[in-house]
C-alpha cells in the first residue's frame, strides 16, 4: 500500500509538471533554474537533515556502504560498454548510451522513493552510496558526450575539467553528513529542522521537473530512436539486478541492500538530459530515455519492491 502511495503521489506531481509545460507556464529555461536550485539547495539540505535519523552504531556498516558504492560505479562502466556493444549503437551515440545505463535518477527520482519506503534515514544511505556518482558524472560522462559529438562532427575540442563543477553543494553536503557522523558531532535540533524544512519540497520539486521535461518529448520522435527500446530492460531491471546481487558480496543487512538497489533501478537520471543538452543528436536521445524511462519505471518501480520484499 506505500508503495502505490508513493507511486500515485509521484505520477501526480508529474502530471502537474506536464501540464505546466504544455501550457507553457514552466519554460526550459525556467525548469533548468530549479533544477540548479534542487541540486546546489534542497537536495543538500535533505542530505544533511537525514542525518539526525540515522543511528551512530554502525560505522563499519557505512564503509562497507561507501566501498560497494565506488565498486558499483566501477562495474556500471564497464558494463555499459558490453551492452552498446552488443545492442551495436551507432559511433557518435555510444558515449550517449553508455551514460543511460550508468546514471540511474536516484537523486530526483530515488531519494523520495527510499524515503517513503525506508524512512529519513534511507536519504543517508543512498546518499553514501552514491558518493562516486557526480565525480563520475562531471569527469567520464561529459568526456562521452564531447566524444560523441566529435564524432558526428569531427570538432572534438579536450576541455579542461574543472574543479568547481565536480565538487558542487551535493558533494559538500555529503562529505559533512559522514564528517558529522563519524565524528558524531551534536548539532542543535533548530539546525536539522531548518534544512529539514527546505529539505523536504526537494521531492515534489524534483518529480514536476521531470514531468515538465517529458512534455518536450513527442510521441513521433519515438520512432526515430530505435535503440531506446533494448536499453530499458537493462536500465530498469537488468542493473538493479546486477546490483543486487553484488551487494551481498559487501553487506549483510537486507534493507541497505534493498534501498541500494532501488536506487539502481530508478529510470535515466534527469542529469544526462541536462549534461547533453549543447550537443543536439546527443540531447535528443537523452531527453527521449529519461522520458520513456521514466514513465516505465512507475510500473518497474512497485514490481521490483514487492520482489525485493519477498526476497528480503
Amino acid at each position: 500500500m506505500v508503495i502505490a502511495t508513493t507511486m500515485c503521489k509521484l505520477f501526480f506531481a508529474m502530471l502537474i509538471g506536464f501540464l505546466l509545460a504544455k501550457k507553457e507556464i514552466l519554460t526550459k529555461e525556467a525548469t533548468g533554474k530549479m533544477s540548479a536550485m534542487i541540486v546546489q539547495i534542497t537536495c543538500p539540505c535533505l542530505i544533511l537533515s537525514s542525518i539526525s535519523t540515522v543511528s551512530h552504531d554502525g560505522g563499519g556498516m557505512v564503509l562497507r556502504l561507501f566501498v560497494s558504492g565506488v565498486v558499483m560505479y566501477i562495474i556500471f562502466p564497464v558494463l555499459a560498454i558490453v551492452f552498446t556493444r552488443l545492442m551495436r549503437v551507432p559511433k557518435h551515440l555510444r558515449g550517449t548510451y553508455m551514460c543511460m545505463f550508468i546514471f540511474s535518477n536516484s537523486m530526483f527520482m530515488g531519494y523520495p522513493v527510499v524515503q517513503a519506503l525506508f524512512g529519513d534515514s534511507a536519504i543517508f544511505y543512498i546518499t553514501i552510496f552514491n558518493m562516486p556518482f557526480n565525480i563520475l558524472f562531471f569527469t567520464l560522462a561529459m568526456h562521452l558526450f564531447q566524444k560523441d559529438a566529435a564524432t558526428e562532427t569531427g570538432g572534438y575540442e579536450k576541455q579542461k575539467l574543472e574543479l568547481r563543477k565536480v565538487l558542487n553543494n551535493g558533494i559538500i553536503a555529503s562529505i559533512a553528513a559522514l564528517v558529522i557522523y563519524f565524528v558524531d558531532i551534536p548539532l542543535p535540533d533548530i539546525f536539522y529542522t531548518c534544512v529539514g524544512f527546505v529539505g523536504n519540497i526537494t521531492t515534489p520539486l524534483s518529480m514536476i521537473i521531470i514531468g515538465a521535461s517529458m512534455g518536450s518529448v513527442v510521441l513521433r520522435d519515438l520512432k526515430r530512436e530505435k535503440g531506446i527500446w533494448p536499453m530499458l530492460p537493462i536500465r530498469l531491471i537488468l542493473l538493479p539486478i546486477i546490483t543486487w546481487c553484488v551487494l551481498h558480496l559487501f553487506l549483510s543487512d537486507a534493507t541497505l541492500i534493498s534501498i541500494c538497489t532501488v536506487g539502481a533501478g530508478m529510470p535515466v537520471a534527469s542529469l544526462v538530459a541536462m549534461g547533453s543538452a549543447q550537443y543536439p543528436r546527443q540531447s535528443f536521445t537523452a531527453s527521449i530515455g529519461v522520458a520513456v524511462s521514466t514513465i516505465l519505471s512507475l510500473i518497474t518501480i512497485p514490481i521490483m519492491v514487492i520482489v525485493l520484499q519477498q526476497v528480503s
